[in-house]
């Protein structure tokens, strides 16, 4: 079974710097909608709102098709946008019929501190022109689109993290959550000194037998008592 993180929430969060966080700590492939839109918006170009918002409506759809080659192969992935309801539900199908655990990662935060950050973020970095197209500069209209941006219904699991600082990044009991969501292959066989193609040669292939030193090191690994491990060894 596959496992898929979703990363959405307010604006100004931090949700790319812990999609990356996570894609590292995972071993797991991440996109990002900001990046891929950049690229479409380089190729094709826009010269107004409303053609901004095709590339963003295309950006999702190439989001859409990237799971879907990914779900082919079961494989472990990542996406970060700021998701719609109808954008979740999708997505939602998609897993089911691909056999996919999905969950969503939240992130919230108090509205002044976000404004700020938002303003730092559009003042003093270098933004890409297709995130230019429609500002948030005056604090009503910030605070209207976050509240609006809050309603999006969120199906499945979630977990909602608040984000009014970056600490929530590298918090131990946050990162412990979401490795109960069953995306901790890679720091297993990380410990056990294993490639990915080897590890999941022994996960997935019920006829092929490990060498005892390879046997050894996955039990150390995951933590076994004696009786697991000479399970294993059998």
């Amino acid at each position: 079974m596959g496992k898929l993180l979703l990363i959405m929430g307010d604006l100004a969060m931090g949700k790319s710097t812990f999609a990356n966080i996570l894609s590292k700590r995972y071993d797991t492939n991440v996109f990002f909608k900001d990046s891929i839109k950049e690229v479409l918006g380089d190729t094709i170009g826009f010269s107004n709102r409303e053609e901004n918002k095709k590339l963003s409506n295309a950006t999702m759809e190439l989001m859409f098709f990237i799971f879907s080659e990914f779900g082919k192969l079961s494989k472990n992935l990542i996406l970060e946008s700021n998701f719609h309801t109808i954008e979740l539900e999708k997505i939602h199908k998609m897993a089911f019929e691909n056999n996919y655990e999905v969950l969503t990662i939240v992130l919230r935060g108090d509205v002044e501190i976000l404004y700020k950050r938002y303003l730092n973020r559009m003042h003093n970095e270098n933004r890409h022109p297709v995130h230019l197209s429609t500002t948030l500069d005056v604090f009503d209209d910030f605070k209207g689109y976050t509240e609006y941006s809050r309603t999006e219904k969120i199906p499945g699991s979630t977990l909602c993290i608040n984000a009014d600082d970056f600490s929530y990044q590298t918090d131990k009991e946050i990162l412990r959550k979401i490795d109960e969501s069953g995306m901790t292959d890679a720091e297993c066989y990380k410990k056990a000194n294993l490639d990915k193609k080897h590890f999941s040669k022994i996960a997935n292939d019920i006829h092929y037998k490990p060498k005892k030193t390879t046997a050894l090191a996955l039990a150390v690994a995951l933590e076994m008592d004696l009786s697991e491990t000479k399970e294993l060894l059998m």
